[in-house]
Order: structure tokens, then sequence, then C-alpha cells
């Protein structure tokens, strides 16, 4: 069976019953099979222990072990009571570990933080080396996964950070938000117990076997990029005022597990190399805080167009550069009369490629913007000419703005560029009664390069809408076990912004292009 089948047919059968916890449960699964650790965060009551009963039910002869934690728990209580027979007939110090951690495939440990410093110690090892000190004998421990559970954070500033570094994956864990579902979850019947198909388990030697797998998958460079950008941003965030730079802090040993997970996340997904739709998982794997999880799935998220973005403001400044440059050397050009415009209507002049439609400019008042600083004025639709009417607001305007810009009206700034107007950032050329008529926007040689608007053009077509629409494509049919809706979702409203963003710059640039 392949792998993909195999987990989804898993995930299927351990997530009867239990409602709006599928991802928790599909991360717990991927943690398993990685070999990491995962930290659950929320209030009692949120199937945080059901979670870990229902994971120990993949694997062939599976073995659990819970335990909620005290201020006054032991070490025996965790790792097993010490050998009185031993230690009294051998002279050997070692536990009993039949029935404790040492020997569980799942290990579900509830209010983590209130262990005491010698339970930390020795989960450290078992965490980070899956090994356990009995005595004078190392005792390599069968842990697939230790999920921790807590309502709170560790605290600072009593030796926590080190534990905490060592649960890859943070989730939280609310309440059931539907009022449906929650119904749905009152009315249910109590479950039988749930069942795995003997062919379904996981058995040790797959479970080895998947392993080597996993460390064959390769990294591609894209994702190398993509990470490239989230550590850039981290440390820009980490840099702000009033801001802790450990809260987003991330050890080289948490990033090798990082790349570990999306291994196996690619692996377990059918594929035998990471892709970009992987990298979402991190949204649970890089926050320290709480209320740093936004800022993390805006830093993720936006990493993932991040070279489509920077591309943008790379050719949105050429572009406005070289208006602004054009603009500082109108005075010095020859100006186009006003005969060579088309009017409309004998007082305006007819924009090009406005995104709104038909756009006229009232024809007196272009000597009143300027070229050098931008001006108030009103973009209004005019019912009466079918038309949308851009004015300038000055000193003795002759126009009575009240009674005709009426409900579609909305402020604009307004600057003058030759053989056109920019609003609000846009250069639109006017339309000529000849298309040789007068020079335009970068028409003057040794002042702008005649093809910046052009090769702009041909970034976006040949360059960015690909790189764009590839990551499009790869998220709306992405499959995969391990990124929730909410997931999804949160990536493709950025893809979508970028995308209004790469719209926005085609404007700007065609625009720019037809004043040439």
């Amino acid at each position: 069976m392949k792998e993909d089948i195999h987990i989804k047919s898993l995930l299927k059968i351990i997530s009867e019953g239990i409602y709006e916890k599928q991802h928790i449960l599909a991360m717990s699964l991927l943690c398993a099979v990685a070999g990491e650790s995962i930290f659950l965060l929320g209030p009692p009551g949120t199937a945080k222990s059901l979670v870990a009963r229902r994971l120990k039910l993949i694997f062939r002869e599976g073995k659990s072990f819970e335990y909620l934690m005290s201020r006054f728990s032991t070490p025996d209580e965790i790792f097993g009571p010490v050998s009185i027979s031993l230690l009294k007939n051998e002279d050997k110090y070692e536990r009993v570990v039949d029935g404790f951690l040492p020997t569980a495939d799942v290990v579900f440990l509830d209010e983590i933080w209130k262990a005491g410093p010698s339970i930390q110690n020795a989960l450290l090892t078992a965490i980070n080396e899956k090994i356990f000190q009995n005595g004078r004998n190392i005792i390599r421990l069968p842990m697939k996964a230790l999920i921790a559970a807590s309502n709170e954070l560790p605290a600072e500033d009593e030796g926590l950070e080190a534990l905490w570094d060592r649960f890859l994956v943070r989730m939280v864990s609310n309440c059931i938000k539907s009022e449906s579902t929650f119904f749905k979850m009152i009315k249910q019947k109590p479950l039988n117990t749930i069942e795995v198909p003997f062919d379904l388990q996981l058995t040790e030697e797959t479970y080895s076997e998947w392993q080597v797998k996993i460390d064959d998958v390769s990294i591609p460079d894209d994702v190398c990029n993509v990470i490239s950008y989230i550590r850039k941003f981290l440390k820009e965030e980490a840099k702000k005022e009033d801001v802790n730079e450990m809260d987003f802090y991330i050890s080289d040993r948490r990033w090798k597990k990082c790349f570990h997970l999306m291994q196996a996340s690619a692996f377990l997904n059918g594929r035998k190399t990471i892709d970009v739709t992987d990298v979402p998982l991190l949204f649970s794997c890089l926050w320290n805080k709480a209320e740093t999880i936004p800022v993390i799935i805006d830093i993720v998220s936006r990493s993932i167009t991040a070279v489509i973005d920077f591309n943008i403001d790379k050719q949105t400044k050429e572009i406005e550069g070289a208006l602004k440059k054009n603009s500082q050397n109108i005075a010095q050009t020859s100006r186009v009369a006003d005969d060579e415009y088309k009017q409309v209507n004998y007082f305006y002049y007819q924009l090009r490629n406005h995104p709104n439609g038909k756009c006229l400019f009232f024809k007196p008042d272009y000597s009143h913007v300027e070229v050098h600083r931008s001006m108030d004025g009103i973009l209004f639709y005019d019912q009466d000419k079918k038309a949308w009417i851009v004015h300038a607001i000055y000193t003795g305007t002759p126009y009575d703005y009240k009674t005709k810009a009426g409900a579609k009206s909305m402020k604009v700034k307004l600057t003058k560029c030759q053989g056109g107007i920019i609003i609000n950032g846009t250069a639109y050329a006017f339309e000529r009664k000849s298309a040789q008529d007068g020079l335009g926007l970068f028409d003057n040689p040794g002042i702008i390069p005649a093809n910046v608007a052009t090769v702009t053009l041909n970034i976006i077509q040949k360059d960015l809408r690909p790189k764009l629409a590839q990551l499009q494509e790869m998220f709306s049919k992405t499959k995969h076990l391990f990124l929730s809706d909410d997931d999804l979702t949160v990536v493709k409203k950025y893809m979508v912004n970028c995308d209004k963003r790469l719209n926005e710059l085609q404007v700007k640039a065609t625009n720019a292009e037809s004043l040439i």
C-alpha cells in the first residue's frame, strides 16, 4: 500500500468521533512517524489525552504511557520504581521499567511544566536521543512520540527553556467552536473501542524502513529560498522595539528538525522531495509564545510569495523613479499643444487604461496641478456623461462637487507628468489625436530609458505571473494530509494579495508604456 493511502486510511479511522481535532491528530501522527514530540496548549476537557490514546492504536502491539504531573511527582512514577531485589541482592540500582515511559511507543504527559528537575533532565535525554540511563545500562526507547499538554506555557526563568525547545510542534487545542458540531458531539452515543485493521497497523519493520526513506527525501533550492526569507523576517521582527528577541529565536537544532518534519510530510504524502506546500507546517513549529502565533503565521505565509513580492517592489520603484525623473524634466521639454490631445465635450481629456473604464480629466484643472508635489483631487461618477470624472481641488475651483459628486466619489492625489496625469501614484496617459503626436513620458532621450515600462511588463509576463500561477496551482490542487483547511485558506489569501499587487504593477507599467 502506498504511504499516502496508508496514512489517509489511518487518519480516517483514528479520527472517528473526534470533532475539530482532526488537524491535531494528523500532526501528532506526523510527529510519531518523524520521531518528534508535540506540545498541546489548551484547557482541560479538549481531547488532548484522547489524541495520545488514538495514536497508540496505529502501532502493532503498541504500548502507551499516560501521567498527570504534579509538583510532587517523582521519577519512580514516570520511569518505574527502583528494583528492591536487585539493590538488595546484587547491589544494582536499576528501575523496573515495564509499564512505564521507557517501554511505551506513545507517551502522554499532562501538566508537563510541573515536572521537577530530575524528571526534566531525564526527559531531555529521552526526547532528544531516545535513550534512558537505567543504572549502568542504557535502554533504547521504543518511543515514537511524546505528547505533552498544559493549559499554560512554561514560566520564564525557571529553567524550562531546554525542555520547551525539545517540543518541535506546538498546537493550540480549544473547545469546539461550531455550534452545530458542538451539539453533534453532545448527541453522539458512546463510541465503541476504535480498532485499526491488522494490515494497517505499523510494524517496527515498516517504521524502520520509513525512517530510511524519509532521510532520502530531497530538499530543493526553492524551499531553501523560502526558509531564507522566513529567517530574514524573523531576524527583522526580533530587532523591533519593545520585542524580546528570544521570542523569535530558532536554534540550528530546531531548524534541522523542521526540515526533517517536512521530509516526513513529503514522504507520507507520496513525494520524494519537499515542496512549498510543506512549508505551512512551520505555523506550528516556530512560535515561542502564544501572542506571537499571528506574527509567525504572517511571516511564513508571506515568505512563500516573497520572491514575487520583492520583484514587485523592485519594479514598482523603477517605474515610480522613472515617473519622478520625468516629472522633474517636464519644464525643460517641449510642451504638447492642447489640440494634440483628444477632447471630450470640449472640456475633458480622456485617460487611457483606467481600471474603472471611461475616465475624463477636467482640462482647465491641468494648469493648476503641479509636477513636484501632489495635490488633492476628486474622482466621481457622472451619470449624465456615463463616465468617471477627475477634478483637481484648489482655491476658486469652478465646480460644485457637493451637488455633482454623489455617493460614488473618492478623494485622490494628483501629480502632473508629461503627456498625462498621475493619480494615487499610477500614471495615466491622455488619449491623443494621433499616436505619433508630441512627446510622451520616457520619450525624451537622455531623460529616462524608453524600455523601463516594457521591461517591467516582460518580467511580469515571463517570470512573476508564471511563478505565482505555479504556486496557486500547487496549493489549489494539493491533497496535503497534514494541512488544515484553515492553513490553506491563510496561504491562499496571501497569494490573492500578491496577485492584486501584481495587477496593480501591470496597470502602472501599461499606463507608463502608453505614455511613450
